[in-house]
């Protein structure tokens, strides 16, 4: 089906009608969405697989008190925040979705939201064994003001009954993408060093998994018979790069410590949010360039990189 941005119809989309509600996997009516699902589905892992050995080793003899705040906080909101995506958006999008074909897919998806989960608190744990520690860098997730802000702005664009459908999966890709971009491009920073390899290998298979999720969505809304207009879209992403603009200097780095200067994470997220609007089908609304190399080493489907949004 061949859509332009903006096309509009005031009929509910065909992809949003339900039916009998019988949920038989066959016949499959929606290939392409049907082979995402198998492949997100094959591409499956398990965190007992990631060695952190090295991890362990590495955070008591190397890493500088800096450096492990950072990590500290960037998990513990990794932590806190995937709750966000399983609990608010995969689960509403897929209610309103009549396709087998996509509530599959959205299923697993949230199968492995609770994988990265349960990874982040292994590394947690692994890194501060402490069960005090644990819980105060927890309650530190809770309290910050830049998740509050983002929990705010993902209900007023995709928990909010006004909004359209297309809105919500257009914002449901500002949070997969855009609300950690900081965050993925600093553990990235620490695999261009070789420091910790079971964190950095994980990030990696996340950045797969939240890659195909996007790709999913991307495909989900060309097929959509209205789209919102460029303008709109233009509104949500510009409201998310600003939200995660302003947690960068107040939580991210507010050490310094990890080497990466605010000027150039601020330009990454701005360039990665211009990738995931045209990934979608939009034009660029920042046009800056990738201000970070190490987020374009080569990629393999075994270490796909660092970079979510990464063509394949």
């Amino acid at each position: 089906m061949s859509l332009t941005p903006g096309s509009s119809s005031s009929a509910m989309d065909p992809l949003l009608v339900h039916g009998s509600g019988l949920r038989s996997a066959l016949p499959i009516r929606l290939p392409e969405l049907w082979q995402m699902y198998l492949d997100a589905r094959d591409a499956f892992w398990l965190p007992k697989d990631i060695d952190l050995s090295m991890d362990r080793e590495q955070w008591a003899d190397s890493l500088a008190d800096g450096e492990k705040r950072a990590v500290s906080r960037i998990l513990a909101f990794f932590a806190t925040a995937d709750g966000l995506v399983a609990d608010n958006i995969a689960g509403r999008l897929s209610q309103e979705v009549a396709y087998t074909e996509v509530k599959f897919f959205y299923g697993f998806q949230i199968v492995m939201e609770n994988i990265h989960a349960e990874m982040y608190a292994r590394l947690i744990d692994a890194y501060l064994p402490d069960e005090e520690d644990q819980k105060s860098l927890l309650r530190w997730s809770m309290e910050i003001p830049s998740l509050a802000f983002k929990n705010i702005w993902a209900v007023k664009w995709i928990v909010d009954n006004s909004r359209s459908f297309a809105e919500r999966l257009v914002a449901y890709m500002c949070v997969e993408s855009v609300f950690f971009s900081a965050s993925f491009a600093s553990i990235s920073w620490l695999k261009a060093q070789g420091s910790l390899p079971g964190l950095t290998r994980s990030n990696d298979l996340v950045m797969r998994d939240e890659r195909l999720h996007i790709d999913f969505a991307c495909a989900l809304l060309r097929r959509l018979s209205s789209r919102p207009l460029a303008g709109v879209v233009r509104s949500i992403v510009r409201e998310a790069v600003d939200i995660e603009s302003d947690s960068i200097p107040a939580d991210l780095l507010a050490d310094q410590a990890l080497g990466l200067d605010q000027d150039g994470m601020l330009q990454y997220v701005r360039y990665n949010a211009d990738r995931l609007q045209e990934k979608m089908g939009y034009d660029k609304t920042y046009g800056v360039p990738n201000p970070y190399s190490f987020l374009d080493l080569p990629r393999d489907g075994a270490s796909p990189g660092s970079d979510i949004l990464a063509d394949d």
